[in-house]
């Protein structure tokens, strides 16, 4: 399994919460099986586990749920270059737009 299916998990399960939760719970399983990735998988596991926090007993409209999909898109994308290049120096680059990406990230809820 490589990184990128983590999208392909969110997209099977409608892009809510469960998708979210499965894909936190693999990436703590990805985290002990490959080591060198592991850091990529604990920002990924964050990230999850935070949108379910966040919309877990909210409502999610589609369009939310589409425009959060595309944020953590953006992050798997760029642990599947640096998975890919398997060069360090990308690694650590990818490491840290996502680290600083997830930090700044705003979950807004969704008004009823």
């Amino acid at each position: 399994m490589s990184i990128a299916e983590f999208v392909t998990i969110i997209e099977d399960n409608g892009k809510g919460v469960r998708g979210y939760i499965e894909c936190s719970q693999l990436a703590r399983i990805k985290m002990e099986e490959i080591p060198d990735m592991a850091t990529a998988y604990f920002l990924l596991s964050i990230a999850c586990d935070r949108f379910v926090d966040a919309y877990d007993d909210q409502p999610l409209f589609s369009q939310k749920a589409e425009d959060e999909f595309v944020i953590f898109k953006s992050y798997v994308d760029l642990f599947a270059i640096a998975e890919k290049e398997n060069s360090e120096t990308v690694k650590m680059k990818a490491l840290n737009d996502v680290a600083r990406k997830v930090a700044e990230h705003k979950y807004y809820l969704s008004e009823v």
